[in-house]
């Protein structure tokens, strides 16, 4: 848009746009400047001006626009001059030269200038809590894994190959996305943990133990029914919550693999993952609270533990497509039923990356995935059985053989689709 060929109207909605986004800003400045009882070169009609300013200058021209964000860089620079060393910050002076750019923003794009003075001004208000966030409640810990797991997002999966090695499988991009997954699931578990660690804390450290290994979890909260160390109901619901994280993690490694296999199981799984959760809410619904609080050092997840999950899966992976390859369909089914006494995410993951919905086998490869799944969840059973007895066992095998025949069935009426 130029000054010359615009309409009257739409320089008018410009204007009014960008002086919506500065006076919005310009608020939250000058709200801050009283309730701190200081002083600012900046308030309410500055930033108002600043982000009209920009409109104008830019409807004017290139050279205009950057003639104007000079000026405004200037005063800026003369304020941080004036002001230092009384007031070391620089957060007003950097938004008001943002709030000019955002009302030149406002000449191709309304919405998207509207989105950032919002965002500027929530970034603003936040002032308190993220200083108190960044000083106090995020330990030594949690940072470096905070920043190795970005490092992963923003550095490593933009720069490793996205070809897999032998067929469909062994695909490194992949690897490294599950892995990522993975870590990003743990990391929110353990935050969930620090935010509500004095209420429901046994339904929380199960939720996030079963994103390590619910299999194991089971096993433990079973021997310890056994010992006469816990409640054989209460361990029950705490188990069944570790398979909602089962779950879980399942539509995350298959939408990892498939996005197209996601759609197909996505809402059978929530309606199953729904049903369990109820259940073991249920059981749990009398269990003791415990204020433990997390140690100060602890890790938001195991990078080790996470690593041998995704090479696991990878290598599961391959053997199924090995055994699919030497032994046609028979193969894949018998690859899936023992990959599945293992570890179920590996064995859907194998599965779906056979082919998509549409292909010529997809019957097939539904049918594989329901026998996987009913496979982990009989060993599930046994698994609940031998290790914390009748009481536990039978508190925790109607719920976890209903609601994984529920989800089979549902999978199973799908096959008209196909």
């Amino acid at each position: 848009m130029s000054l010359q060929t615009a309409q009257f109207q739409d320089i008018l909605m410009v204007i009014a746009a960008a002086l919506g986004c500065g006076l919005l800003i310009g608020l939250e400045r000058e709200r801050n400047t009283q309730k701190e009882n200081s002083t600012s070169f900046a308030g309410l009609r500055s930033f108002a001006i600043s982000a009209v300013l920009g409109a104008l200058c830019f409807l004017f021209g290139i050279a205009s626009g950057i003639a104007g964000a000079l000026i405004i860089g200037a005063m800026s620079i003369v304020s941080l001059m004036k002001s230092q060393p009384d007031d070391p910050g620089v957060t007003t002076e950097l938004a008001f030269v943002t709030t000019y750019f955002i009302g030149a923003l406002c000449l191709w794009n309304i919405p998207v200038a509207a989105s950032l003075s919002v965002a500027l001004t929530i970034l603003l208000i936040g002032k308190q809590s993220m200083h108190g966030i960044a000083g106090q409640w995020i330990t030594e810990a949690e940072l470096r894994d905070g920043i190795i797991l970005l490092a992963l997002v923003l550095i490593a999966l933009p720069l490793i190959p996205n070809t897999p090695l032998w067929g469909p499988v062994l695909n490194p991009y992949l690897l490294l996305k599950l892995l990522t997954l993975i870590l990003a699931v743990q990391a929110l578990a353990h935050l969930a943990k620090r935010l509500l660690s004095s209420q429901n804390a046994l339904i929380l450290s199960s939720l996030a133990s079963g994103f390590v290994s619910s299999t194991a979890l089971i096993a433990s909260l079973g021997m310890e029914v056994r010992h006469g160390r816990a409640n054989a109901v209460t361990n029950a619901g705490a188990a069944l919550m570790s398979c909602v994280a089962t779950l879980i993690q399942l539509l995350i490694v298959v939408g990892g693999t498939s996005i197209a296999w996601l759609k197909v199981i996505l809402l059978p799984t929530l309606i199953a993952t729904l049903i369990l959760a109820f259940w073991s809410a249920w059981l749990l619904r009398n269990a003791p609270s415990n204020d433990t609080q997390l140690s100060l050092d602890s890790r938001m997840f195991s990078l080790k533990e996470a690593v041998i999950i995704a090479g696991a899966l990878t290598l599961i992976q391959a053997g199924v497509y090995a055994l699919s390859l030497f032994l046609g369909n028979a193969g894949l089914l018998a690859g899936t039923l023992l990959a599945s006494l293992f570890e179920v995410h590996a064995a859907m993951a194998a599965v779906v990356a056979q082919g998509e919905p549409d292909s010529a086998q997809s019957t097939t490869l539904l049918f594989a995935i329901m026998l996987g799944l009913a496979t982990h969840a009989i060993a599930k059973s046994i698994n609940a059985g031998i290790s914390g007895g009748v009481r536990y066992a039978l508190t925790f095998i109607p719920a976890q053989l209903i609601h994984m025949g529920i989800l089979v069935g549902l999978l199973w009426s799908m096959n008209e689709i196909f």
